[in-house]
């Protein structure tokens, strides 16, 4: 992908007056520009028509706010939905097609890497590993697009044809109206089990000796499971023996916990099976709902390589780091490609990353990018956001993800190191959920968020713990304030401030 240095004054006007879908991520541009140039790459794999045109993303003080156009999101979803009808088994065939590729870099990650001794290389050997590394990750998730049009994109119509079908018959096999968010919710659930969740379950084997493997080895598997996209944490032995430590002090009975766990996935199939066989579906309904089980797993396993990615890129930059003297989190703020010039030639300076840090953004446009810093940063923002007053506003409403009713006061996280101000009882509210915000989502009696669909990540662990949670609600984080005494009707899909 090409540098542009008129890319924003080019693109102006079709940065304007857009719709966007808002992601927030604890990011940075060095791991977040991956994922921007595999969305908008072209390549055989991708139905024409699936690729993103344009990403926009701002960071700062490592968190970023990711952008998707909303026309990008609907032609690609568009375009799956379009092949649906002509294909039924279309998921399983885009799956195949990036298997080998997702098999070469797992073996990387687990086989090749770790045998690479990186102070031992020349700086020539370093920077190649550097690129390769990012190779083999870019063809890896270049399906990206393909999963996230899809699941932003077929939300309303999946909703919308499912209420049209079972509502709009003579017969709607004994369902009221009122139970529709609990239809939703089953009809969509995920069949899979998380990778996450994987790790949890396998903790609780140990601790209830059920399987044969020391921690000590455990921890190699899994020392990765709490990174994100701009920190890498190698867990600690010490970490998990606090993790064994919570469960036994948190009075559950942990054999009911693993078997809840570990039962999920099959007990909502099973849910699943005895919904579809009290109401009969249109073949293309039940296309688009085994496409969202498919994609609903396949976007977790390209969580789980990104958590990789992130792991084998810091190392590496540590190492750079150490022979050029910039810091690991100034690094994070350079691109994949500034990498060489950092380790040959010192460009960009140190400041010039350190004034990324406080505040940059990154519009990547079909083949090309650029990367803004100062007063443009805000231009960009006033063009993408516009001006927006939210003061009057005491109610609004969103799409119930998991039934139910709570009150409680609003905790609002920015990011994975807020969680922490999450009490038991608090309205958890987002612009969106992560897999690190989940023991702040175990204390919360409600969950609202900005964004989110029905493979969200919110949507799917509020199911599993069984607390009520509105998604798409796009003005929480704007509305609500920290200490808002806050009722979440998730049957009904609203929040209201009562204080």
């Amino acid at each position: 992908m090409k540098k542009s240095r008129v890319l924003f004054k080019k693109f102006q006007k079709r940065l304007s007056g857009k719709e966007w879908y808002h992601q927030r991520f604890d990011g940075s541009p060095m791991f977040i520009f991956a994922i921007a140039e595999a969305e908008t790459k072209k390549e055989k794999r991708k139905p024409k028509g699936t690729e993103a045109d344009i990403r926009v993303c701002f960071f700062g003080d490592g968190k970023s706010d990711w952008y998707l156009e909303m026309g990008d999101v609907k032609r690609g979803a568009n375009k799956i939905i379009s092949l649906a009808k002509k294909n039924p088994n279309i998921s399983k065939k885009l799956l195949r097609a990036w298997k080998k590729d997702e098999k070469k870099f797992d073996d990387y990650f687990h086989k090749i890497f770790p045998k690479i001794d990186l102070e031992r290389l020349t700086d020539e050997e370093l920077v190649k590993t550097w690129h390769y590394s990012y190779y083999l990750f870019e063809n890896r998730t270049t399906s990206s697009a393909i999963i996230d049009h899809f699941a932003l994109g077929s939300d309303q119509l999946i909703s919308d044809m499912l209420r049209k079908e079972i509502f709009g018959k003579k017969t709607s096999a004994g369902f009221k109206e009122s139970q529709f968010t609990e239809i939703f919710s089953i009809a969509t659930a995920p069949v899979h089990q998380s990778f996450i969740n994987q790790a949890e379950i396998e903790l609780l084997k140990i601790i209830l000796g059920k399987l044969k493997e020391t921690l000590a080895q455990y921890q190699k598997r899994w020392y990765w499971s709490k990174n994100n996209y701009v920190t890498a944490q190698i867990l600690d032995i010490k970490h998990f023996q606090e993790e064994i430590k919570a469960w036994k002090q948190s009075g559950k009975n942990l054999a009911a916990e693993l078997k809840r766990i570990e039962g999920t996935p099959c007990l909502n199939k099973l849910k699943k099976q005895a919904l579809l066989s009290k109401i009969k579906l249109s073949p293309l309904l039940k296309t688009l709902l085994k496409i969202s089980e498919d994609f609903t797993w396949w976007q977790d396993e390209r969580k789980r390589a990104t958590y990789f990615n992130i792991d084998i890129g810091c190392k590496i930059l540590s190492e750079i780091g150490r022979r050029t003297g910039y810091e690991l989190e100034e690094l994070k703020y350079a691109y994949p490609a500034e990498a060489k010039g950092i380790l040959f030639g010192q460009s960009p300076s140190r400041k010039e990353l350190q004034e990324r840090q406080k505040s940059s953004a990154l519009i990547s446009v079909e083949s090309a990018f650029q990367v803004l810093t100062g007063k443009e940063v805000q231009k960009l923002k006033d063009l993408v956001l516009g001006k927006k007053s939210y003061n009057n506003i005491n109610d609004f409403r969103g799409l119930s993800a998991s039934t139910g009713k709570a009150i409680g006061s609003v905790k609002i996280v920015k990011s994975a190191t807020e969680v922490s101000k999450v009490n038991p009882g608090d309205i958890l509210v987002a612009v969106m959920t992560r897999p690190d915000y989940v023991t702040a989502m175990k204390k919360a009696a409600a969950i609202v968020t900005n964004e989110g669909g029905i493979t969200s990540h919110a949507a799917i662990v509020s199911r599993e713990l069984g607390i009520p949670c509105i998604i798409g609600t796009k003005i929480a984080t704007e509305v609500l304030r920290d200490g808002d005494l806050v009722e979440v009707n998730a049957n009904h899909g609203w929040v209201r401030k009562l204080k």
